[in-house]
């Protein structure tokens, strides 16, 4: 506390009152609210975001030295969850266009990706194979396995997409002279936005340097029931284009399913399979739409 105070009195700040609130704490100051929290320190992160133009997050009174964040208060105002989620994606873009360039390509980690998607997708179609006649042999399936076995087609369809396609994201990377890296913020929900007169992005304690894409798939995974992926490509292409190669290795990624495993309460497992089914469902839709695009890529 000996550190906070000596930020706050540099700034000219005192503290009035402090409100515990999940993992932060809330301070009140003689001139405005502020949030602090333990072990975390964007200080690097929030100067480079500052020096690519990137303007989409609360001002920080941390030094490069401290092992905590302190930040601006942000009152939010209430916004549609769809409205919300637009503006995540648009942000999401403008942080990948604001932070790009260009890497070199690294053989042996394209290798060793390709390697552990194809393994993994190999592995899948056993599991898969062995579930489904597993349950075959059942005489009376329970309605959470009859629901599988109903749409298991759907697995082995994108599994053998996958299977296909890695294989071509791989020759096509490797023909290429360097790979398009972001910073990514890698924790990207409608929590970690906080909209008012601007638009602010928080909690970047995950941030690193990767290949787009992953974001845009953490934002589809969890809110795939309120926008299409269609919908999602075309919002965040406003502000970064997709190459084909990251395009590819967005579907890739999106196709290959986990492991559906069964528990005792037929009913969760019910409803829990048929949401993951619907969300398959989905990517499903839009590889199969896209097949003249695949096709030239």
């Amino acid at each position: 506390m000996n550190n906070l105070r000596k930020i706050l009195n540099n700034n000219n700040l005192k503290i009035k009152s402090l409100k515990y609130q999940g993992k932060v704490v809330i301070l009140e100051t003689d001139k405005r609210m502020l949030v602090y929290k333990d072990n975390v320190n964007n200080y690097r992160i929030y100067e480079y975001l500052k020096n690519r133009g990137f303007k989409y997050f609360p001002k920080s009174y941390n030094t490069k030295n401290s092992n905590y964040e302190i930040r601006e208060y942000i009152d939010s105002k209430e916004v549609p969850t769809e409205e919300k989620l637009v503006d995540l994606i648009r942000i999401c873009g403008v942080l990948h266009h604001s932070t790009s360039f260009k890497k070199e390509i690294d053989s042996n980690k394209i290798k060793e990706i390709y390697e552990n998607i194809l393994e993994e997708a190999n592995y899948l179609r056993s599991y898969y194979e062995d579930l489904n006649n597993y349950i075959d042999t059942i005489v009376f399936m329970s309605p959470s396995e009859y629901l599988l076995v109903s749409n298991i087609d759907k697995i082995y369809y994108l599994i053998s997409f996958v299977q296909v396609e890695i294989t071509n994201w791989y020759n096509l990377v490797n023909a290429k002279k360097n790979m398009r890296y972001s910073l990514i913020h890698n924790n990207l929900s409608l929590e970690h936005i906080i909209e008012n007169e601007s638009k602010y992005l928080i909690s970047w304690r995950y941030a690193k340097f990767d290949m787009p894409i992953f974001d845009l798939i953490k934002i589809y995974r969890d809110n795939y029931y309120d926008i299409s992926l269609e919908d999602l490509i075309k919002e965040y292409e406003k502000e970064n284009k997709l190459e084909d190669y990251e395009y590819l290795f967005f579907l890739i990624k999106l196709a290959l399913p986990k492991r559906i495993e069964f528990t005792t309460n037929t009913l969760e497992d019910t409803s829990r399979i048929n949401n993951y089914l619907i969300y398959l469902g989905k990517i499903a839709f839009l590889i199969q739409k896209s097949r003249e695009k695949l096709k030239n890529i």
